[in-house]
């Protein structure tokens, strides 16, 4: 091992990824391209990940290998019966990655992730294709807050490789991010796919973790960190004509995403239902097999309270990240508008092959309405209180009766009076935001002691 390479010691698993790639010669091109500008990185390993980063079909197999390894079901029994006193982190997205990675670099032993679904990632890794931009500027650098331009928006505390090596567009897609997450899980972390967590009880040994269908687990301390939630309207969406907003994104990450749609409604203006307006304007990433000859959106009608109805009031009002849209608000000189903002509520009714909103039908109705909890016995969030480190600052949400915390989104922190200051607050999305929430996540797992049986 070279001294650089004493910088980075890569995981079991990230080794086997490396060693697979490696053998693969279509998808090992972009690793031995960037061994060129090994220099440029803390180690050779981390030069290796960004080329494989890089390069379309290497990320591909990479993802594949990951998905193999995470769901190997004898893999899977042997966690089940690992020590009791380790941490459980629950949900696989941005700030598990983050709370594993910080906690394993600090000297603590890796944390066991499970995850419900059977891909890892969080809502980034919704999609395997890329089907929607981040919200947040793609600039290199460390942590920090929205007003610094020498900051990376994106950091992931302690990942082997950042956002910003792997893409150099403007704003990232959510397969970009989602490819960082995974990679710092199968560095930080061992992960169990298709692991539904039912109830979280206190038992004489610890912590007691029921997943559904398997055998119960015992933890010394378990991470909440479930994101945002589920979509708050699917029970109103049928999966074929009305879609919440994760169904509408794994539809267009198919072959023929939009064959035959000629009119889409939108209900809900929060940053998923602006994401499910580009996909339809065409201005997302580009989907699979898809071409405007073929499949072009002839009419939206996005249903929100709060949008501006007119191009130049959308230029005024909107946040840069969005502009484009705004275009669409124009009428041409026939006075006909792809894009029509009705500033009024609406509940859709599903019929055969067609979706009615307000006496209109349209071949698709997206629902981007937000998010609720998903219950688990134990875990509400009526037992939880904020939780403070020495310094007084609020990372996240402690139990009151488990050694449990909530963190992230899922934490529901409210902005501080400095963030108000700073202006974060400004915008209510910012309270989801990765700059903001990422760096609480990394400042619990720097300053939570080892657990230990009560």
């Amino acid at each position: 091992m070279t001294r650089k390479d004493a910088m980075f010691e890569p995981s079991a698993q990230i080794e086997s990824l490396l060693t697979a790639v490696a053998v693969k010669e279509p998808a090992a091109a972009g690793m031995q391209a960037m061994m060129q500008r090994e220099q440029e990185f803390p180690s050779p390993t981390q030069a290796r990940l960004t080329g494989i980063a890089l390069d379309p079909y290497g990320r591909e197999y990479a993802d594949q290998i990951l998905d193999a390894y995470w769901s190997d079901e004898q893999r899977q029994q042997d966690l089940l019966t690992s020590s009791s006193d380790r941490e459980v982190i629950i949900g696989s997205g941005v700030h598990a990655a983050t709370y594993a990675a910080v906690r394993v670099l600090a000297g603590q032993p890796k944390p066991l992730v499970l995850e419900r679904n059977a891909r890892v990632g969080g809502s980034f890794a919704m999609t395997p294709r890329p089907t929607f931009y981040l919200n947040s500027r793609n600039r290199r650098g460390p942590a920090g807050l929205a007003g610094d331009q020498g900051v990376s928006l994106n950091y992931l505390p302690g990942a082997p490789i950042q956002a910003a090596n792997v893409s150099m567009a403007e704003y990232l897609t959510n397969t970009d991010m989602a490819f960082v997450v995974r990679l710092a899980l199968a560095q930080f972390a061992d992960v169990m796919t298709n692991a539904n967590v039912v109830s979280v009880t206190r038992n004489d040994l610890g912590v007691q973790i029921e997943i559904d269908g398997s055998a119960s687990l015992l933890a010394g301390r378990v991470i909440d960190a479930r994101g945002l939630g589920d979509p708050d309207d699917q029970g109103v969406a049928d999966g074929v004509t009305i879609l919440t907003f994760t169904q509408f994104m794994q539809r267009m990450a198919g072959m023929w995403p939009l064959r035959g749609v000629r009119r889409v409604a939108v209900i809900g203006g929060g940053d998923s239902g602006k994401c499910a307006v580009e996909a339809c304007l065409g201005i997302a990433p580009q989907p699979f097999m898809a071409a405007v000859a073929l499949d072009q959106v002839d009419r939206i009608d996005w249903y929100a309270t709060d949008l501006p109805t007119t191009c130049e009031a959308w230029q005024e009002q909107i946040r840069g990240r969005y502009q484009a849209i705004g275009r669409y608000l124009r009428p041409d000189r026939f006075g006909v508008r792809r894009l029509n903002v009705l500033r009024r509520r609406a509940r859709p009714i599903a019929l055969p092959g067609a979706g009615l909103v307000d006496g209109r039908t349209y071949g698709l109705v997206v629902m981007c309405t937000g998010n609720r909890e998903a219950d688990i016995d134990g875990l509400n969030f009526g037992s939880v209180e904020e939780y403070t480190t020495a310094d007084g600052y609020v990372v996240a949400r402690e139990h009151d009766d488990l050694p449990a915390f909530r963190v992230g989104p899922h934490a529901r922190l409210p902005f501080t009076a400095q963030e108000r200051a700073d202006g974060v607050a400004d915008i209510a999305a910012n309270a989801v935001s990765i700059f903001r929430t990422t760096l609480k996540t990394a400042a619990l797992a720097a300053t939570l002691p080892v657990p230990t049986r009560s």
